[in-house]
């Protein structure tokens, strides 16, 4: 009768072993079609179908997706409590998506492609970030669209991603999302850079810039208008004085005017040479620095080779 308890209660046990999830957070996939791409309505466009249908669909609730195997359950599990309170603290959606395999070519496509044709933003501007360790490229990046295009700079950003860098090159992977993580975290501020003030995210998570002049250089430029005005205003009636009084004085010379007539002659123009260059070396300006996704929409980011 004991044999038989023990054989119960092991086969039990082995049952409760096969129910219970071998990940941390182990995340849900779906299946695209033609008829239902499972993107935004939106985004969808003829010249993008093959975009969406080659990008993974997954459920935004899970926030990890380790494709490539990198992470412990347990590291998965710090993770997703560190992602979730950054969500919460911020208002900004974030992602993390190791792969091994890129269908897309180059990891910033991959990254952007999976944050658009997924449902990954909050509100209607999408705002968010997606970091991705990308086995198949060597690339660790770094996307971000909306709002969180405008809270942190391209310095800021570079900055986080060499941080990860100092870990990923030593293939510790869950480190390098961690301090990844916490970099966005501590760089979150109440107010925008004073760099980003210009730059404007509209109802739809579009990037454009506005350009203000200085109050004093309206005021310097118009002084200059009116002066260059005056001046030659000026010239006008000195050069119409001096040639009323020219003629007044021939005349009374009887001097006769005479006026020549070019015949069959060539007037030929010299361009003048410049010294002006269009050369120089480009740096790094602050502020935050944006383009176009397949999808349409505005993305910032950046990467490291490892």
């Amino acid at each position: 009768m004991k044999k038989i308890v023990y054989y119960i209660s092991f086969l039990l046990l082995l049952f409760l072993i096969s129910i219970i999830p071998t990940s941390a957070k182990e995340f849900k996939t779906c299946t695209r079609t033609t008829t239902n791409l499972r993107v935004r309505e939106y985004f969808v466009r003829d010249d993008n179908l093959n975009a969406i249908l080659e990008t993974p669909c997954v459920d935004e609730v899970d926030k990890i997706y380790d494709f490539a195997d990198l992470l412990t359950d347990l590291e998965e599990e710090e993770l997703y409590k560190q992602v979730s309170n950054y969500i919460r603290d911020t208002n900004y959606d974030l992602a993390l998506v190791t792969i091994d395999d890129n269908n897309k070519g180059s990891a910033r496509q991959f990254a952007e492609d999976f944050y658009d044709y997924n449902y990954f933003g909050y509100t209607d501007t999408r705002d968010g970030s997606l970091l991705l360790i990308d086995m198949d490229t060597r690339e660790l990046y770094l996307t971000r669209t909306g709002y969180a295009i405008k809270m942190y700079e391209d310095i800021t950003i570079d900055e986080i991603l060499d941080d990860g860098y100092n870990y990923i090159i030593n293939e510790n992977y869950y480190d390098t999302f961690r301090v990844m993580i916490q970099g966005l975290e501590n760089n979150f501020q109440e107010t925008y850079p004073d760099s980003n003030q210009d730059l404007l995210i509209n109802e739809y998570g579009e990037v454009y810039y506005i350009k203000h002049i200085p109050y004093s250089w309206v005021l310097i430029i118009a002084g200059i208008i009116t002066l260059i005005v005056s001046l030659i205003f000026y010239q006008k009636s000195v050069l119409k004085i001096k040639a009323i009084n020219t003629i007044s004085y021939l005349k009374n010379k009887n001097i006769n005017l005479r006026k020549d007539h070019l015949v069959n002659t060539i007037v030929t123009h010299t361009r003048r040479s410049s010294n002006t260059s269009s050369g120089g070396s480009g740096s790094k300006r602050s502020g935050s620095t944006s383009h176009r996704a397949s999808s349409g929409s505005s993305h910032a980011g950046s990467g490291r080779r490892f």
